[in-house]
């Protein structure tokens, strides 16, 4: 009766837990390899980044996502990474782990294409028990008392980076997966995470000597899952300070703020909100840390 029981509420849940799988970030302007794994060891070697960002902040139970980051050099032409991710939305809870490798090609002098491969694990959890706790939704404690967890999947990423200049072109298919997975209590009902493609450009441009812009636009999107523009822009100044806007289909507005505080350390502050609802209720707060500590183990000239 128990299993049968998880069986059926899994079976309504799972479609709520595949729009979970892609939780968002406006990191990318610090943290390039959480955007694709083909820059790992190219940008921002050393640092460790951790983030943090809410969902909805309006909203009880709204998503909460976690973010570890750190790539470096490992060789001429060769870099490497690893990215850690926990998303929590409501009762569902998702985990990443992958570690990455990238090749830098060199076509001529001023064309490169970074070439990016990811590996790693990925599990999924319902909390039940915290579900029903609701009054409104009490049933039979002795039938749901625990979280429904998913056996541990196999995923991997692939990317290209095309540079030219101040130019980026950027593919990202992401949650390649082989195989479905289950979940440990109801093993009859199938999970894979959804795949997901994303497309990016950028480019450089110096205004002057003390001001850059870096316009950027994002498109992803995935099986069954409506594509998504998004477009923002950078200003940078004196390469210490930066600000940025940005707009995310269908009706998203947000601002950025950072700064390298030091050699070894930057920080970041992204919000955002829904233009098309009650202001407070769907607000977004993103908050990037980025430490390298290489940079303090140097000897001071």
């Amino acid at each position: 009766m128990k299993k049968l029981t998880i069986l059926s509420i899994l079976a309504v849940l799972v479609i709520t837990v595949q729009a979970q799988q892609s939780p968002l970030s406006e990191s990318y302007f610090m943290d390039k390899y959480t955007l694709a794994p083909s820059y790992a060891g190219n940008f921002n070697p050393k640092f460790l980044f951790l983030g943090y960002r809410s969902d909805w902040s309006g909203i009880n139970g709204g998503p909460m996502t976690f973010r570890l980051s750190f790539n470096d050099v490992l060789m001429q032409n060769a870099g490497w990474g690893a990215r850690v991710a926990f998303d929590k939305a409501g009762i569902f809870n998702q985990l990443y782990a992958v570690g990455s490798y990238s090749y830098k090609l060199t076509v001529s002098d001023e064309h490169h294409i970074l070439f990016g491969l990811s590996a790693g694990l990925h599990h999924n959890s319902v909390n039940l028990t915290e579900y029903y706790n609701d009054p409104n939704y009490n049933i039979d404690p002795a039938l749901v008392q625990e979280d429904v967890a998913s056996k541990v999947k196999f995923l991997s990423d692939a990317s290209l980076v095309y540079l030219y200049k101040g130019l980026e072109a950027g593919l990202v298919l992401s949650n390649i997966t082989f195989g479905d997975a289950t979940y440990k209590n109801a093993k009859d009902l199938k999970y894979n995470p959804i795949s997901v493609f994303q497309f990016h450009a950028s480019y450089l441009f110096n205004v002057s000597e003390m001001w850059d812009l870096v316009p950027f636009v994002l498109i992803r999107g995935g099986k069954n899952i409506k594509s998504q523009l998004e477009i923002a822009s950078q200003v940078i100044w004196n390469k210490r300070v930066w600000g940025s806007i940005v707009y995310r289909d269908p009706g998203t507005l947000g601002l950025g703020l950072g700064a390298n505080i030091d050699r070894g350390l930057q920080i970041g502050y992204n919000f955002n909100f829904a233009t098309n609802v009650s202001m407070g209720i769907y607000n977004n707060h993103e908050v990037t840390i980025g430490f390298n500590f290489f940079e303090y183990l140097k000897k001071k000239d």
